[in-house]
């Protein structure tokens, strides 16, 4: 495998987010002086064919199911203005580098024993470090897990006491469910009444002997079990399951409310297959008050909950903490950044709540509407944010697709890796008119027609007219509208099957029928969109000290948007296969060959090499099975903004000051203690390596203004950390 192919890409995340200085004077009742209110005329051509997602019908069993295009009470064609609104603010906080925070904050999973390149994150941290238990509700009805004893029940000694066919389950991989349904068949059938406490004998590794025996024990039963198939001998494979036994009742612990929570979401929502163990099975049980046998590493302060002996780890940083390390105003929203300015935001508090200056009315089908009224069936993949080759900034090599190192980055903690990013805005690039296809299932997804559906699409040429409407903008504000609007005469994506190259739009201005008024009639508006565009253009360039359309995240979203750039994407924009079978699944096989998915435009950023969040690995005593603990420390200290950073590389010393706080400093003669550094306080060396040689050089002619983490008191106030 050569590399990763995939329909979708990313906008490098930026490390600054842009907050206007405008923000808190922003009304629909006070006019700003230079504010410019009107209406837009818009023509929107599809470029490809195009659905947007009106009624819908869930497929069965026998039939697939059905998607039709959007239609007003009235049944017209028309593509929603939410739908407009949505494409084009998706732009705008690109454009206007505003924070990428409208993200759930999860904390994805991880279990992959793929190969090496993921044996820091994963393999390592789990090996001899797992233990066992039952999971169920305690008195006052709270999750809870009672610590027990485990041994391995062989597949092939059951087939051997009972005289069955081997193999005993099945030749293919089995759901749990149906595991169960098989072994409750079987212990009936040889005389056993109680398939869930089991009689047993054991040398302290294996069941000796079952259905007699000293020891009580619970079947457990996994689902990635792989048994011997016609082509794989009885002794190759997984064919060992296990036996839960001697509960200790006294050692039993209540579940946190952040661990519960990760259980939940990794095997529930991120999960998405109905017949996945906890969906299928295990939280029917769990909520009818039975025990579910669970495998966990128990750390210090945090417990990671799986369904499997290799369990799939809630990882150490969720999404809102990878996004801190990029930049920590991604997820800070004190103050609205560009694009909630011109959208409106939610906001925690009732007083941070901003209504939109932006609306977009329906645009409606001209002319004669062009249905495809007998679709092919196909699937609609979605992307899992989990697969961390993509999602996951990556270091890469000289060829733009495969690692630089040794490791990937994942959600879990590592030495090699331990701040990661996230990638950045997912965008799907624009498709060359003969890659516009929908993606054929194999056989083995056409014998499921419930997954099957058939969208019946506009075809391409279809033309829509609709209407922007705007209130109180400043010319910056409307030049950012404007911008993000046309996108330079590239293309948009719009509505459902994006990975098809379906719903590629364009969207042009009919300045001439549209409408502008300036709040001050002293002025007059601007003949074209670029004399707005200018204005705009020329104060995000002022506030990021460098040409704001040669940035990185500008290049990248244009390039997607450019036809003329589809060769800067070597791979093909369509979705790996998840066939049965490592050989067959080519997400596993690209993990097994280190292999990245290239980026569109070079991604610069350098990573930090310190979180705000501190995953300690240190070792344990006693004769418990995990032999280490993961303690995550929140870094104290004040943040000072803005500070001014001087530096004097002769006598080792950093200096920060703030007109408001006074000034704090960090001396290669005074390093902080150890206690500070477990703490995640940074030496005067670290501090530097965190700079770049352009801040090096600024600080030295103390021209670097910076936000430093300080703490301590009076004339002893120390920097600890970069903001």
């Amino acid at each position: 495998m050569e590399r990763i192919n995939a329909p979708y890409n990313f906008v490098p995340l930026s490390d600054t987010v842009v907050i206007p200085e405008w923000g808190s004077k922003v009304s629909h009742d006070l006019p700003f002086r230079d504010g410019v209110s009107g209406e837009l005329e818009l023509t929107i051509e599809a470029l490809a064919p195009i659905m947007v997602g009106g009624e819908q019908k869930q497929g069965t069993e026998r039939e697939s199911g059905q998607v039709r295009f959007f239609q007003t009470p009235d049944k017209r064609y028309a593509i929603p203005g939410s739908s407009l609104r949505g494409v084009i603010r998706s732009v705008t906080e690109i454009a206007t580098f505003s924070r990428m925070n409208r993200i759930d904050d999860k904390r994805f999973g991880l279990r992959d024993i793929s190969g090496t390149y993921v044996s820091a994150s994963y393999t390592e941290r789990v090996r001899n470090n797992v233990s066992y238990g039952f999971l169920s509700l305690d008195a006052q009805g709270k999750p809870s897990i009672t610590p027990c004893s485990m041994v391995r029940l062989s597949h092939r000694d059951l087939e051997s006491w009972w005289k069955e066919k081997s193999p005993i389950f099945v030749k293919q991989r089995k759901a749990v469910k149906d595991k169960y349904t098989t072994w409750n068949q079987l212990c009936a059938k040889h005389g056993i009444r109680d398939s869930w406490n089991i009689s047993f004998q054991t040398d302290y590794k294996l069941v000796t002997q079952i259905g007699s025996g000293d020891l009580t024990g619970f079947p457990v039963l996994t689902g990635q079990i792989s048994d011997a198939t016609d082509d794989k001998p009885k002794t190759k494979g997984k064919y060992k399951d296990f036996m839960f036994h001697s509960p200790r009742e006294q050692d039993a612990f209540a579940l946190d409310s952040h661990a519960w929570r990760d259980f939940l979401f990794i095997h529930g929502d991120e999960d998405g297959k109905p017949d996945s163990p906890w969906k299928g099975f295990w939280r029917e049980r769990f909520l009818s008050k039975q025990r579910v046998p669970v495998f966990y590493i128990q750390n210090k302060d945090r417990v990671q909950v799986g369904l499997a002996y290799m369990p799939k780890l809630a990882g150490d940083f969720s999404t809102h903490d990878m996004l801190q390390h990029t930049h920590k105003d991604h997820v800070d929203n004190a103050q609205p950044d560009f694009t909630e300015l011109l959208f409106g935001r939610v906001g925690e508090k009732p007083e941070d709540a901003l209504k939109g200056r932006v609306y977009f009315e329906p645009a409606f089908l001209q002319g004669e509407d062009k249905v495809d009224n007998d679709p092919k069936e196909t699937i609609l993949n979605g992307a899992k944010p989990s697969y961390f080759p993509n999602y996951v900034y990556q270091q890469v090599d000289k060829s733009g697709k495969k690692l630089a190192h040794s490791q990937y980055a994942t959600y879990v903690y590592s030495a090699g890796n331990p701040a990661p990013e996230l990638r950045g805005w997912k965008r799907y690039p624009v498709h060359l008119d003969d890659e516009v296809m929908h993606q054929e299932p194999t056989q083995e997804q056409l014998k499921n027609k419930k997954v099957m559906t058939r969208l019946h699409t506009l075809a391409k040429g279809s033309v829509f007219k609709g209407r922007l409407v705007f209130h109180n903008l400043k010319p910056q504000e409307l030049g950012a509208l404007l911008w993000a609007v046309q996108l330079e005469n590239k293309r948009h994506n719009l509505g459902m099957a994006k990975s098809f190259g379906y719903g590629q739009i364009s969207i042009k201005l009919d300045w001439q029928n549209s409408r502008l008024v300036c709040n001050d009639p002293a002025q007059t508006s601007h003949a074209e969109s670029d004399g707005y565009i200018a204005a705009f253009t020329q104060y995000m360039t002022e506030k990021l000290g460098k040409n704001w359309r040669t940035s990185t995240p500008v290049e990248a979203l244009v390039a997607m948007a450019d036809p003329a750039c589809r060769d800067q994407f070597a791979g093909e924009l369509k979705h790996m296969v998840m066939g049965m079978g490592r050989d067959k699944n080519e997400f596993v096989k690209a993990k097994q060959s280190a292999l990245v998915l290239s980026s569109y435009v070079q991604d610069r950023r350098t990573l930090k090499r310190k979180s705000h969040v501190s995953v300690i690995l240190n070792a344990t005593a006693g004769n418990h099975q995990n032999d280490y603990y993961i303690e995550i420390v929140k870094r104290e200290g004040e943040v000072w903004e803005n500070a001014k950073i001087s530096l004097n590389p002769g006598s080792g010393q950093l200096t920060a000051t703030s007109a408001t706080h006074g000034s704090a400093s960090a001396n290669r003669a005074s390093p902080p203690s150890d206690e500070q550094l477990k703490e995640g306080a940074k030496t005067y060396e670290a501090l530097l390596a965190d700079l770049d040689s352009k801040e090096k050089k600024q600080a030295q002619k103390t021209q670097l203004i910076k936000s430093v983490v300080v703490e301590g008191k009076g004339n002893a106030i120390k920097i600890i950390g970069w903001a």
